[in-house]
């Protein structure tokens, strides 16, 4: 089986199980890369080497036994973010004090993977305690761009798209808060699907912000990475899967203002080129724009994730202030200092803003942006010159992803093209509650890049 991204679908894949191809024997491959690959690309912290192979060889005499019992995921290798508690495997939240802790339970999106019969094949590289979009971890180094070893993954889950784009796991589970599950799918160059709020259950997942975190899924394709999420929800994946291709003309809105302010003109060019390309060919229509008040969002998004975030951490920063590292300790501190009525102001904000988010679907079928204003960075690169301003990466790199997390709607991030010769994501936003559709939408869109990029 080939590990390129030209591999069988997972839905391929499980079908040929028993026949055409023994879970076992693509395991050794998948081990293959990952001892080739982790060691350079740091992606994953830990490895179920032997767990996997126990797990490859019950599947192979389940196909022979009693195909029709195989799980949607049968043999499918998954690495899992570090910030999700495994019973059966360390979990460190991307911190030193917790390198050796192994929980007593394992989150419920985990435990729905193994009854699908998935291979857990590892836990993956994050930024520390998820608070951060660069994964640069001083506990375990940087994880790497499988692109260009010399840059970010993005974060926080960027273990999880290294170990996809760098061919290590068929799928990832990730978290994102204000774009972690998106923002490293765009720079690696693999899928990145956050669900509604509230779709795939959190419990048995550190939080970082209750408010805004969602579990997600990173994958070669929008079809992979839907059968994991559908499985996370509790959902059979033919549901979302087997719904007709929107037909006609997709009614996109776009959000130019939100682009021109804080995009890179060679980002500029290539979304301007990329929606010109689907146009001509009939996918979408650009329907409208819609203007977003980005310092607004930025604000409320901050009040919430910096109030909640050291709701989480309070006690532990008490106690191990000089633990933590450098970056993410101001970030908890700065939470501190957001009072009640800030707080309860911003979730009111919230609210009026997920329903007008929710309105606009009257009238679009989606919406289209870059999932990020820049390609990615280069590990310890903290500022970038954008229209002759110097701005922080950290923030910037979160402008076109953290609307969705305020206003819980689902968004996945599709690989659409380079900048200066890296990957970028193109970011479809659906309607709150509209996964579905969103998949259907995202898969065309997707078929239609694919078809025209080389």
């Amino acid at each position: 089986m080939s590990l390129s991204l030209k591999s069988p679908s997972i839905r391929q894949q499980v079908a040929q199980l028993g026949r055409e191809l023994s879970a076992s024997a693509a395991l050794v491959q998948w081990l293959a890369a990952i001892e080739r690959e982790n060691g350079r690309l740091n992606a994953l912290l830990c490895v179920a080497t032997e767990m996997s192979r126990q797990q490859a060889s019950a599947i192979d005499q389940l196909a022979a036994r009693f195909p029709e019992g195989l799980g949607p995921l049968a043999g499918i290798p998954i690495s899992v973010k570090d910030l999700i508690d495994t019973s059966f495997l360390p979990t460190t939240y991307g911190h030193g004090r917790f390198r050796e802790h192994v929980p007593d339970r394992t989150a419920l999106c985990v435990a729905r993977l193994q009854r699908a019969h998935a291979l857990i094949i590892g836990k993956a590289h994050l930024h520390e305690f998820a608070f951060g979009v660069t994964n640069e971890n001083p506990h375990f180094g940087p994880a790497r761009n499988p692109r260009d070893p010399s840059r970010i993954t993005g974060g926080s889950s960027g273990g999880s798209a290294a170990s996809v784009a760098g061919g290590m796991a068929q799928a990832s589970v990730g978290t994102d808060t204000g774009g972690s599950v998106r923002i490293p799918a765009a720079l690696t160059g693999c899928v990145g699907f956050k669900p509604s709020y509230g779709l795939v259950p959190t419990d048995g997942v550190l939080p970082l912000a209750p408010t805004l975190d969602h579990v997600g899924t990173l994958a070669n394709s929008v079809e992979d990475a839907a059968v994991v999420t559908a499985v996370m929800a509790g959902i059979d994946p033919d549901a979302w899967l087997s719904r007709p291709a929107p037909s006609g003309r997709l009614r996109a809105a776009v959000v130019p203002g939100l682009v021109s302010r804080f995009a890179s003109p060679e980002v500029c060019a290539w979304f301007e080129g990329l929606t010109h390309v689907l146009q001509s060919r009939g996918t979408i229509e650009l329907a409208g724009a819609i203007e977003l008040d980005a310092d607004e969002i930025a604000r409320h998004q901050a009040n919430i994730l910096g109030a909640e975030a050291y709701g989480t951490h309070r006690v532990w920063l008490a106690e191990h202030r000089e633990a933590y590292g450098p970056d993410v300790r101001e970030r908890l501190e700065d939470g501190a200092r957001v009072d009640t009525a800030s707080y309860a102001e911003s979730l009111r904000f919230r609210a009026r803003f997920t329903n007008a988010i929710r309105a606009l679907f009257a009238q679009y079928d989606c919406i289209l942006l870059p999932t990020t204003p820049i390609p990615a960075t280069r590990i310890g690169e903290t500022t970038v010159q954008i229209h002759g301003e110097e701005q922080a990466v950290r923030p910037l790199l979160t402008r076109f992803t953290n609307p969705w997390n305020l206003s819980g709607a689902p968004a996945v991030s599709i690989p659409a093209g380079q900048v200066s010769g890296l990957p970028m994501g193109l970011q479809i936003v659906g309607k709150p509650g509209g996964d579905a559709e969103l998949v259907n939408i995202a898969r065309r869109i997707e078929a239609d890049i694919a078809s025209h990029l080389p």
